[in-house]
Order: structure tokens, then sequence, then C-alpha cells
């Protein structure tokens, strides 16, 4: 009896494992993007395997033609691998057909801990502490947060750092209630998860379990002002 017992607890929790999502599944989904009360357009974020373990997480904007003129059409690649179920950066390359000035490159040095910036021709190196993101595989990281702890009432923030050409600055998040959202795509019942560390300059995802936890709304907050939305629209 003992064995059965141990036998149906094993299959229980194998069939547990299969069934919670994986935040390392390739997917491309599509957003409309705001920037204030100013349509953007359409932007799509994807995430595609490259070798064994490894990934390419990736954010196209698709302007409006009568925007792109001066807005331009803004990209964001981050490379990085999983090594015991943790996203390790590798590179990440933010490009913008308008706005050349503000392209910029990181290239992750875990052996050495430092993280190199190329912008503009010039090249900076600066020490690289663990548990940091750029800017944009960030939000992966805050999706397999979730996925992680989705069935707690209020689980201790997540905090992590986060480097750009400019910065490493600490972030936290936090899960901070849940909320029907309406989006294109439909209404969605999502967990809200916020930046926490800064109430004037937040970050805020709201994740529908039922699209695997993938943000349905996201929305930029700077200087206490929504600057960025991002609506699903399929």
């Amino acid at each position: 009896m003992n064995k059965l017992l141990l036998g149906l607890a094993m299959l229980a929790a194998a069939l547990s494992a299969q069934a919670a999502p994986s935040a390392f599944v390739p997917r491309s989904d599509q957003y409309q993007v705001a920037w204030g009360s100013m349509g953007l357009g359409e932007g799509t974020i994807s995430l595609s395997p490259l070798q064994s373990g490894c990934y390419r997480y990736e954010s196209v904007t698709k302007p409006m033609a009568i925007v792109r003129w001066t807005y331009g059409s803004p990209r964001e690649t981050s490379e990085f691998c999983v090594a015991d179920g943790r996203i390790v950066p590798k590179r990440f390359v933010y490009t913008n057909d308008k706005r050349a000035k503000d392209s910029f490159t990181l290239d992750f040095d875990w052996a050495a801990h430092q993280v190199k910036t190329i912008k503009g021709g010039e090249i900076k190196l600066r020490e690289l502490p663990d548990n940091t993101y750029d800017r944009f595989v960030i939000q992966l990281a805050v999706r397999q947060w979730v996925i992680k702890h989705a069935g707690e009432a209020k689980p201790a923030p997540l905090e992590v750092k986060m480097v750009d050409h400019r910065r490493i600055k600490t972030y936290r998040f936090a899960l901070t209630g849940r909320e029907k959202v309406e989006t294109p795509a439909g209404k969605f019942d999502t967990l809200l998860v916020e930046r926490v560390d800064d109430p004037g300059n937040s970050l805020r995802f709201w994740v529908a379990p039922e699209r695997d936890y993938i943000p349905v709304k996201v929305q930029q907050i700077d200087d206490g002002e929504l600057k960025l939305q991002m609506l699903l629209s399929k």
C-alpha cells in the first residue's frame, strides 16, 4: 500500500509539473502600442530558441506611417541562456532607424563579472553584479517569477538589478492585486505586478493565467505620468 501511495504521489507531482506553464516556450504576441495619448501602431514580442538552452527575446514596434517619420521603428533584442532555471543574459541590442544616437549594445561577461556598453562608438566596462538583467529581458524574469508564485496570496517581492547604457539599478516587483482587464484581444482575469521601489517611476504588468501568464497590458510610468502603454491585440 505504501508503494502504491508513493507511486500515486509521484504521478501527481509529475502531472502538476507538466501542467505548469513555462516562461521559455517559443511564442509571438502582438500589441497595440501608445506613447502617452498618441497611438504608435503595432508591436510584436517574440521568444525563439537559439542553441540548446538559449533563446532570443525580441520586441519590434511598427509605427503608423505618419508617426514613423519622427518616432522611428525601435527594436529591442535580448539573447540569454537558462542555467539551473535562471535567466542568464548574454547580449542586448537596442536600435531605432530614426534615432541612431539612442542605439546601444550590452555584452555580458559573467566569467569576468563585467558588462560592456557600446554606444555612439564609445565603449565602457562596468562591474556586473549577480542577478542583473537588461531592461527588456527583465520582463521575462518577472513573468517567470509570477508563474512560480501565482498560487500564493502574497509572495515576497522580487528584487533584481537592471542595467542599461547609463546605470545599474535595483528594481523591486510585487504582486499587488487581481483585476479584470479589457484589451483588443478580449477580457482577461489578471494578476497585477508592479515595480514598487519607486512609485513615481514604475512598470506595471497585467498577466493573464489563461494566456500562460504573458502580459496582456503593460504600462511604463515616468515622473508620475503614463508614458508607454501596450495592450494585447492578438
